[in-house]
């Protein structure tokens, strides 16, 4: 049989592809862009954020580093260095962060320095590096001190070194120092303190969010407002009025031994006191009234004008001659009541048209505090302090002064460890130290208080003074 026919030859094997392109340059991040159509809002605060320096002492805390400002002392961030590539690149990200945080209404224009920088190194058209070949961003170490001086004497620079947003070292002036960004944020100027010391924390966890991803070079930022600083004034005014309240008690107290002689007397003044001011309180928040700086000091005052009425009072019931103590408080109410209602309708008076027709907030606010301070240190003089000196006031007086002395603090022996019990926890209550511990254990420093007012009351109604001391006493019933 015939063979069969050859098979074709193989197909020609293709051509080799051709190698693939080398790989790109990593290119930087597209530039930041700015919204336009978001209308300027003067009534939002103003918020700085700064890397570089360390402390937060002010607004425009660039004023102490910045040329056109006088040079003082200040922290800054020795191991700042936005030379390194990976630091503009970061910078330049915070920004579109802040563009797109739900608190910031706007980056104001021009005022993210990074940003500026990049745009004049892509616009400009003489900057080149040592091999004549352009400068592309982000820049490199060994060409950045050259190119960013270039850029500072832009007019864009300029600016920004008006703002205070750019800084340079005293000693070497080529040296940056410190750069920021100024942002439009959401926020209200008009806002109360403690409804602002929440937009701060809000504001702290962005920064410590992008703090925890930044190079070494870059460091933490610091946030710089002129309404923060605000906010923490009146915080810490508000916060410190507590302790003022109460060493305006303490002195209180101090004055009422001194002049009185009594303790017993003196104890229940403080305790009239405590309830007026929380009275006082509670019609505040009843008015919803914002608890600010004035208000602290308001409440302040509000202890040395309630202690008046008081003080008249006591010192009548201890020198009154009646052996009832509900004669006393009825001669003292007699002898006093219309002079303490006049004193305190003359001074409501005057207080009422700031309270009801004062366009001032601030005066509106003293003058009601002053209404509320005058109305509650009558009703409570008249209708709880006396009735206090009743029940709890002393069962011996002495006939002078230096009598009822002896008797309210070494009548016997119970009296003066009671005595030195009051009067040390006076002493401790406004040390530091032990301050703070009774802040974090309120149920012990409540039970410590109880046991320092009540024990020279109890020991005063229930414990005879010494022979020595009954002698020259007027024993007092009910």
């Amino acid at each position: 049989p015939p063979s069969p026919p050859p098979s074709p030859p193989p197909p020609p094997s293709p051509p080799p592809s051709p190698p693939p392109p080398p790989p790109q340059p990593p290119t930087a991040p597209p530039a930041v862009v700015y919204p336009i159509d978001v209308p300027e809002d003067s009534s939002r605060g103003n918020v700085d954020l700064l890397w570089g320096v360390k402390a937060d002492t002010a607004t425009s805390l660039l004023a102490y580093v910045n040329p056109y400002y006088s040079y003082d002392d200040f922290v800054v961030n020795k191991a700042f260095d936005i030379r390194q590539p990976e630091a503009q690149q970061f910078m330049e990200r915070w920004c579109r962060t802040l563009q797109e945080s739900e608190l910031v209404q706007k980056v104001k224009p021009n005022s993210c320095v990074i940003s500026e920088f990049r745009s004049h190194v892509e616009l400009a058209s003489g900057l080149l590096n040592a091999n004549g070949q352009k400068i592309m961003y982000p820049v490199p170490a060994k060409d950045f001190d050259r190119t960013f001086e270039s850029f500072m004497g832009s007019e864009s620079g300029k600016e920004l070194m008006k703002a205070g947003l750019v800084g340079f070292e005293k000693e070497d002036q080529c040296r940056l120092m410190f750069m920021g960004v100024a942002v439009r944020a959401k926020f209200k100027r008009s806002k109360g303190s403690w409804d602002m010391l929440e937009v701060w924390n809000d504001w702290q966890k962005l920064r410590e969010r992008l703090n925890g991803i930044a190079p070494k070079s870059v460091g933490d930022a610091i946030v710089v407002s002129d309404t923060f600083v605000s906010m923490a004034t009146q915080v810490e005014a508000i916060l410190s009025t507590t302790l003022s309240i109460w060493l305006a008690c303490v002195l209180v107290v101090l004055i009422v031994i001194v002049c009185t002689g009594s303790i017993q007397m003196a104890i229940l003044i403080l305790i009239n006191l405590v309830f007026i001011v929380v009275f006082v309180i509670a019609g505040l928040a009843y008015l919803e009234m914002e608890f600010g700086g004035v208000e602290a000091i308001a409440l302040t005052v509000l202890i040395g004008m309630s202690c008046d009425y008081c003080l008249h009072l006591s010192d009548t019931f201890l020198t009154s001659r009646s052996k009832s103590r509900c004669k006393r408080i009825k001669d003292s109410i007699h002898h006093l009541g219309p002079t303490i209602i006049s004193a305190a309708g003359t001074s409501l008076l005057a207080s009422i048209p700031t309270a009801l027709f004062c366009q001032i907030l601030i005066l509106n606010n003293f003058g009601t505090i002053m209404c509320l301070s005058i109305v509650s240190g009558v009703l409570f003089g008249l209708l709880f302090f006396c009735p206090l000196c009743i029940l709890f006031g002393p069962r011996f007086a002495g006939k002078t002064w230096k009598d009822t002395v002896m008797l309210s603090i070494i009548g016997s022996p119970l009296h003066g460890v009671t005595s030195i019990f009051f009067f040390t926890f006076l002493v401790v209550s406004l040390m530091e130290g032990p301050r703070a511990t009774m802040i974090d254990n309120p149920i012990v420093a409540a039970v410590l208080s109880l046991a320092a007012l009540i024990s020279p009351l109890l020991v005063g109604i229930n414990i005879s003074p010494a022979p020595l001391f009954r002698q020259t006493a007027v024993m007092l019933r009910y």
